[in-house]
């Protein structure tokens, strides 16, 4: 989704970048700012089920079927390298495991935005419990609690020029008109609160498991504003549909659907995943080839390529920007690459990279 703080720190620009191209970035961005009504959003991801918790609570220690006995995570995720000095930049880490019937974790991430450095941490403990018994049930059902903090900063300096400051007679922006902002503050801690449902299809003896997941983020409307003004978080709702399906012993395809609503900002990702499954002779294993392709609607194509082997998940994938954006993206959307890596008590991690 796009961002209060991506919105905000693309506005906000020095007086030595201004070239006429990013003069009429600073309106064009500044119409959509005011459309919002400076109600912020969450930042996003294109791999959002490879940082499940961070998409539904109820995915803490949910291996949809997979039996491990923990999982790490990380995420690296960059955009927007076509504007002026430092793009965007999000990065992840996170840890869950399975307890009876609960499913235990926590996660840190953090999305730091243009110029301005206008960061966000956010750190999560995460719990889920299981409805179903996933060693007897073919149904996996159970729900989701998220309890946690984020802190927002940004660097405040006397060099940030408004929309507000734009000169009609010299076409630049000026530092000595004033520029009607009212910063009282350059950080905010806030708790949060998130929940989740989540149920799976998962029977060995057939061949597609459909799947749908509901989850509410930010139930307590924590305060967003920095200025004078009062303004609340709005929460995110996210929806997720899908289904694997089971072509043949090499095959495998799982298209998904995620709609995420946010106060007045929406998003839909519709796409799919498709597994190739290679024989490994030298140690008789196998390993999984990953391709996806996914359109996020009015905004970017999105390209998937990826490795799994063993305990090992390693993905990457391409934003290709399609929206009015891309004259000054240059069609240019965002990198992302994530790592999952699971385990099980008693054995080494590096076992699996070692027999590759």
């Amino acid at each position: 989704m796009k961002t209060f703080q991506s919105i905000t720190t693309i506005m906000l620009h020095s007086k030595k970048l201004m070239t006429m191209k990013t003069k009429l970035f600073i309106l064009l961005i500044a119409c959509l700012f005011f459309n919002t009504k400076s109600k912020a959003q969450d930042f996003h991801l294109t791999q959002y089920d490879a940082f499940s918790m961070y998409q539904n609570p109820a995915l803490t220690a949910n291996y949809l079927g997979e039996k491990w006995d923990y999982r790490m995570y990380s995420v690296c995720r960059t955009q927007w390298k076509t504007l002026p000095n430092k793009p965007y930049r999000t990065y992840g880490v996170g840890y869950d495991m399975p307890y009876k019937r609960f499913g235990l974790g926590c996660y840190l991430l953090n999305n730091r935005s243009g110029v301005l450095n206008f960061n966000t941490l956010n750190f999560q403990l995460s719990g889920s419990y299981f409805i179903t018994d996933p060693k007897t049930s073919p149904h996996l059902l159970n729900v989701g609690l998220q309890t946690g903090l984020f802190y927002k900063t940004y660097n405040y300096n006397t060099n940030m020029l408004f929309e507000s400051q734009y000169d009609n007679s010299t076409g630049e922006l000026n530092s000595n008109i004033a520029s009607g902002e009212a910063l009282q503050k350059s950080s905010r801690l806030n708790f949060d609160a998130n929940l989740g449902v989540f149920y799976k299809y998962k029977e060995s003896n057939v061949k597609y498991a459909p799947f749908i997941g509901f989850s509410i983020f930010h139930l307590n409307l924590p305060k967003e504003n920095m200025a004078g003004t009062y303004s609340k978080l709005p929460m995110r709702f996210n929806l997720q549909v899908g289904s694997d399906f089971i072509i043949n012993k090499d095959w495998k395809v799982t298209p998904m659907i995620l709609y995420m609503n946010q106060a007045r900002a929406w998003e839909c990702n519709i796409g799919a995943l498709t597994y190739y499954k290679i024989k490994m002779e030298k140690n008789n294993t196998n390993c999984d080839l990953i391709f996806g392709l996914n359109y996020r609607v009015k905004d970017a194509m999105l390209l998937q390529l990826g490795l799994r082997y063993e305990n090992y998940n390693l993905r990457m994938s391409y934003d290709i920007n399609t929206s009015y954006l891309k004259a000054y993206s240059k069609n240019r959307g965002g990198f992302e690459l994530t790592l999952q890596v699971s385990g099980k008590k008693g054995q080494s991690l590096l076992k699996s990279i070692s027999s590759f």
